[in-house]
């Protein structure tokens, strides 16, 4: 293992008390605050409450720090809000179907990067996608479905004569 000297602080891991950027002095330790948050997803904005909501804040003069690990807490606490799948869900569904993140984004339609940062927790998925997840998780005649090639694949809903020529 080497050491990493890329200059890069990982402030999940450096301990407390930090400097403090504002004032200079080294007194930044961890609150909890309650936060009214507002975010934007899947073009709506969402406003909820989180009562407890871990932040850094300065002891000397006040000043409030977002860092990474409150982050996470905002993004956690929007899928809760919303109702949608949290990445361990999909994760142990993904599981217990015996099924790779990349053969689940070729089902789905989606790029297996997606697929990679939902089950980290770096994205969340819209409604509609949750809405799809729930369905293929829920019922083996949907992931028959996805899974066909040709007619059993669309459904009766697309024609062959399309006038367009095209190869698979």
């Amino acid at each position: 293992m080497c050491d990493d000297t890329s200059g890069a602080v990982d402030l999940k891991t450096k301990p407390h008390p930090r400097v403090c950027t504002e004032c200079g002095e080294t007194t930044v330790t961890p609150a909890e605050i309650a936060y009214d948050a507002e975010v934007k997803h899947d073009g709506r904005l969402h406003r909820f409450h989180i009562s407890r909501l871990t932040i850094d804040r300065c002891q000397r003069c006040g000043e409030e720090f977002f860092t990474n690990r409150t982050d996470e807490q905002i993004t956690t606490a929007l899928r809760e809000f919303l109702g949608l799948l949290r990445p361990q869900d999909i994760r142990r569904r993904l599981g217990e179907l015996g099924l790779t993140q990349q053969t689940f984004a070729e089902r789905l339609g989606v790029a297996p990067e997606t697929v990679s940062q939902w089950l980290n927790g770096l994205s969340i998925q819209t409604r509609a996608l949750d809405n799809l997840m729930r369905v293929f998780f829920g019922f083996a005649s949907v992931r028959d479905v996805l899974t066909a090639d040709g007619p059993t694949r669309n459904l009766g809903l697309l024609t062959a004569e399309s006038g367009v020529p095209y190869e698979r």
